[in-house]
């Protein structure tokens, strides 16, 4: 077993490569069984490389290179789950973007000739264009945050977030005019 230290004599580029050369199969073959792409797994090597080689030379581990290389798998797995966790929020929040208390208020409007569905209909023509063009492509036309942040030409977190502001205003307006006819 070749120690540690012996690496801090060699070229660092001499050792990257090495490194390269040990793991990067391996981490491609990882993350293309788990739901990634061949550059997910050279920016997932990166990330891990980098955070090993630091806490190398810092000396947070110490050990022999194939102990290094199998610390350097496991920070790579960890950031991996990290990242799936986090794909899996993002498409958890674009997809599931309807609060339950705003379903039914829409699916009224959408459905029936009540008073609060007229009621409903008058407060989203108060709305401003950009509320109004948001909202009904999102609820009515069934559009994706994604697909109308590219209509828009906007970013789909901003889209999300003046999607729930105007819901808020929508629901404000809502309010206000049931209270004005009797709190229905």
């Amino acid at each position: 077993m070749e120690l540690l230290n012996d690496w801090f004599t060699d070229s660092p580029d001499k050792v990257l490569n090495k490194l390269y050369a040990d793991n990067l199969p391996w981490m491609e073959q990882y993350v293309l069984q788990n739901s990634g792409s061949g550059t997910d797994a050279q920016d997932l090597f990166q990330e891990a490389i980098t955070a090993a080689w630091v806490n190398l030379h810092t000396g947070r581990f110490s050990g022999s290179r194939e102990q290094f290389n199998a610390y350097l798998r496991q920070i790579a797995k960890h950031k991996w789950l990290n990242e799936l966790r986090t794909r899996s929020r993002k498409k958890t929040t674009v997809t599931d973007q309807l609060p339950e208390q705003e379903a039914p208020l829409l699916h009224l409007a959408e459905n029936e000739n009540t008073e609060q569905a007229t009621l409903l209909r008058q407060s989203f023509q108060e709305l401003g264009d950009k509320c109004r063009t948001i909202l009904g492509l999102y609820y009515y036309r069934k559009k994706s945050l994604n697909e109308i942040a590219l209509e828009l030409n906007n970013t789909e977190n901003s889209i999300k977030t003046i999607k729930y502001r105007c819901m808020m205003q929508l629901r404000q307006l809502f309010l206000e005019k049931s209270r004005q006819h009797g709190g229905l």
